[in-house]
């Protein structure tokens, strides 16, 4: 046994270094999983959903809980560093599915722009950003995903293709105009960008399709109102007997001049709030909106496009609110929103997602304080003893 040799000086020296190098990371690891994990429900944890005045709810109808996103912009090939694509997609992906975890919505609605570069990538790109999208905000079984298409995703008007519509449409099963109705609510989703009205084949395509849904919706109202229906609403094969005011969802606001009468905690900086918006590419243009509202006569606008949140309430008393882009690469304090919504009435909460300067807040801290209490040990006699030692054994 002559071969094993304790030398109990260096081993207690030894043992003092690991438990300081222990210390060390398990202090540091406590730190990430706070930042990366722990942190997103603390934040999320105080976002509540809205309260409906039930007086006014029919009694058989059970009031639909939607969550609200935008402008996600899912990073390619081309623009933005490595580490800023898996910093802030990590960061939208914790995001979401935190808020799925803690929230329970049984809808969720992305007002497009959910990828960066999908106007310019190739066919390959394209479906490799898809199935990351989806594999990022995936949700639980029976919660339902409805999608709008930005202009990140196809273009802008007037570089928007035939293809480039028909891969996101059938990627993500998001026509030009869409109606759905949940729950005795309708949804109404548009492509902004078909809204040009230069009477392109897109374009047409909309516009047929809208005025086809306005005037379901007036024969609807006719029948519920046991009204005598019109010639048009005779000829119509199926009106369904449900009537409520539609809900609008689109990636471009309705037109607008700036974010100037915006006042929500998210909305544009001091700096931009004035900037004009450009109809077409800021906003929808004024005729546009006025034949939006004109054909479907909506209770509520939300919309996405600027990254900025905005509430405002139109000329003709609609609200609308704008949603704030969901990652941190357009926004230091992203957001987005809940909604509860019945048949005749809806509420809606803005929720504050974690800003990323309180996240680098905490890094800093938390790295200034390991680093303290590494260089100042808690008993120095111990130092003291290692040090005496290792020169007794040498």
């Amino acid at each position: 046994m002559g071969w094993i040799n304790f030398n109990l000086p260096n081993m207690f020296c030894f043992f003092l270094r690991t438990r300081r190098l222990f210390r060390f990371f398990f202090l540091v690891s406590c730190l990430l999983l706070y930042c990366e994990f722990f942190h997103y429900y603390v934040v999320l944890l105080f976002c509540k959903w809205p309260i409906l005045n039930m007086d006014y709810i029919p009694s058989k109808s059970k009031p639909l809980k939607v969550m609200i996103i935008a402008d996600t912009h899912i990073l390619g090939w081309r623009e933005g560093h490595w580490f800023d694509k898996l910093r802030r997609e990590w960061q939208m992906e914790r995001s979401f599915k935190t808020s799925m975890a803690i929230h329970r919505p049984e809808v969720v609605f992305i007002l497009g722009d959910l990828l960066d570069e999908g106007k310019w990538c190739s066919k390959a790109e394209f479906n490799y950003h898809v199935k990351r999208f989806k594999e990022m905000f995936t949700t639980p079984l029976g919660v339902e995903t409805y999608v709008v298409t930005g202009n990140h995703d196809v273009g802008f008007h007037y570089m928007m293709t035939e293809q480039n519509h028909r891969r996101f449409e059938e990627a993500f099963s998001a026509p030009s105009v869409q109606m759905v109705e949940i729950r005795g609510n309708i949804f109404i989703l548009i492509n902004s960008m078909a809204m040009e009205g230069d009477g392109c084949s897109l374009c047409s395509e909309a516009v047929s399709m809208i005025e086809k849904i306005s005037l379901q919706l007036k024969c609807s109202h006719e029948k519920l109102a046991k009204k005598k229906l019109s010639s048009s609403c005779k000829k119509m094969k199926k009106i369904t007997g449900t009537y409520t005011q539609p809900i609008l969802m689109q990636h471009f606001p309705m037109y607008r001049s700036s974010d100037h009468n915006c006042s929500t905690p998210d909305a544009a900086p001091p700096e931009e709030i004035d900037i004009p918006f450009r109809p077409k590419y800021d906003c929808l243009s004024e005729e546009a909106s006025k034949h939006v509202f004109k054909w479907l006569n909506p209770r509520l606008i939300v919309s996405g496009h600027t990254h900025h949140g905005c509430h405002r309430i139109h000329d003709n008393g609609v609200p609308e609110w704008t949603v704030a882009s969901f990652s941190w690469r357009n926004k230091k304090g992203p957001s987005f929103l809940l909604a509860v919504i019945s048949e005749t009435d809806f509420s809606v909460n803005q929720c504050l997602l974690p800003n990323e300067n309180t996240v680098f807040s905490i890094y800093t801290t938390g790295c200034i304080l390991i680093i303290l209490l590494m260089l100042l040990p808690r008993k120095h006699h111990h130092v003291t003893s290692c040090v005496d030692l290792s020169d007794k054994s040498s």
